[in-house]
């Protein structure tokens, strides 16, 4: 008895799976809308034909990626010394970056001092990040912050 209830068990999604997979949607008719994202560029639905039943839009963002080019850059002084890392960047309710978080000091993040540094401070050049007039050590004398999440 048990053998047959455990064979049972097993073959009964299997019987089901043709069943489920047949399920489909039908395919939108809603016209395509246009991004109002600034600096958005949208490409054309994909038509459509029997062997593409959704239609594939594409957008192209300009601008700078945080994410990609700064988060975790490395920060130097006009000396060319590594004196943190970014840890955040902090925005205003316009969606204005006002702040970096800058980690100074630790190793792999233990023993790290997060502070807070004026956006306008810290300078783009070439490949790096730039911050004048700071140490490692002077940027460790600043009060520590804690970003809530």
């Amino acid at each position: 008895m048990k053998k047959i209830l455990a064979l049972s068990a097993c073959v009964l999604p299997l019987m089901m799976a043709p069943a489920v997979y047949a399920q489909t949607t039908a395919p939108s008719t809603a016209p395509a809308t246009t991004s109002t994202m600034p600096g958005a560029v949208t490409t054309p639905p994909a038509s459509n034909n029997s062997s593409s039943m959704s239609a594939a839009v594409t957008h192209a963002m300009t601008g700078l990626s945080v994410k990609h080019k700064i988060m975790g850059k490395s920060v130097y002084n006009e000396k060319d010394e590594k004196i943190g890392d970014i840890e955040d960047v902090i925005l205003a309710s316009d969606g204005q970056a006002t702040t970096y978080v800058v980690g100074a000091g630790g190793f792999l993040g233990m023993g790290q001092h997060s502070v807070a540094i004026p956006f306008d401070k810290i300078t783009g050049t070439d490949d790096k990040l730039m911050l004048q007039g700071y140490s490692k050590e002077q940027l460790k004398a600043l009060p520590e912050v804690k970003v809530e999440k």
